[in-house]
């Protein structure tokens, strides 16, 4: 396991984080309903976001042994509703946690309207609008929060990928963790997305590409550090953004 941030842990090519302290691992942006949005407008699309939720959650369980989940925001996708399918589909994700004795924690994501309506059906489910651990600050990242000096920030909402190009203009576009030093002792640690058709933002040096006002309004982006996933092979370790300036797209 690489530490990277104090008890936070990644591992294998595993999107998410491992909260050691707490037992618990962190996973954000399953957008849960895309599909069925999608259909509503015409587009149909193979159903696969709840099966890479489930894959993902079963590969990070035999790895990690957690007891608890951290869902850290848009784990559903509609805005204003709750599809028919939406609703199946976190029934059965939420029944699969309880059967396995996980403890769940849902933070509320800027997609997440109406899910209280399936999350209070289920007394192993706790529905929050953040999570203050002290040190530990875990929130989806779409609001603005009072900056703490000393704190590790954990949001998910911006679905980083990195995009390189060769010598030819060719471009390898990937998902990874983003750990961006702040304008102060803390720092927050971006989150990849969970669902297949959130595959990533491209991470750049410009503070304006980024949607989450804490790093628009604080993050030192020459110091970021991606944590690059590389499918079925591992996570790879990146220098820092100022230094991959003349390769990023």
């Amino acid at each position: 396991m690489l530490e990277i941030s104090q008890d936070l842990f990644i591992e294998s090519d595993i999107p998410g984080l491992y909260f050691k302290k707490m037992n618990a691992m962190i996973l954000s942006d399953v957008h849960i309903g895309y599909e069925e949005e999608m259909a509503k407008k015409g587009i149909f699309l193979p159903k696969v976001q709840k099966k890479k939720f489930i894959d993902i959650y079963n590969k990070s369980l035999k790895i990690f042994k957690f007891d608890k989940i951290i869902i850290d925001g848009d784990l559903k996708h509609m805005f204003n509703s709750l599809g028919k399918e939406e609703r199946s589909d976190l029934n059965d994700i939420f029944n699969i946690l309880k059967n396995d004795n996980i403890k769940v924690i849902v933070i509320k994501g800027n997609h997440d309207n109406y899910i209280s309506l399936v999350t209070e059906k289920f007394d192993n489910v706790e529905l929050v609008d953040n999570l203050d651990l002290g040190n530990i600050y875990i929130y989806h990242g779409h609001k603005d929060v009072k900056l703490r000096d000393n704190t590790t920030y954990i949001i998910g909402h911006e679905h980083p990928r990195i995009s390189i190009k060769d010598k030819l203009g060719f471009s390898r576009k990937l998902q990874c963790f983003l750990n961006i030093p702040l304008k102060n002792s803390s720092n927050v640690i971006v989150l990849p997305s969970i669902g297949t058709y959130q595959s990533g933002n491209d991470v750049s040096l410009l503070h304006n590409n980024y949607m989450s006002p804490i790093i628009r309004n604080f993050g030192i982006l020459e110091k970021a550090k991606p944590y690059v996933i590389i499918e079925k092979e591992g996570i790879m370790e990146f220098p820092e953004l100022g230094l991959l300036k003349n390769i990023l797209f």
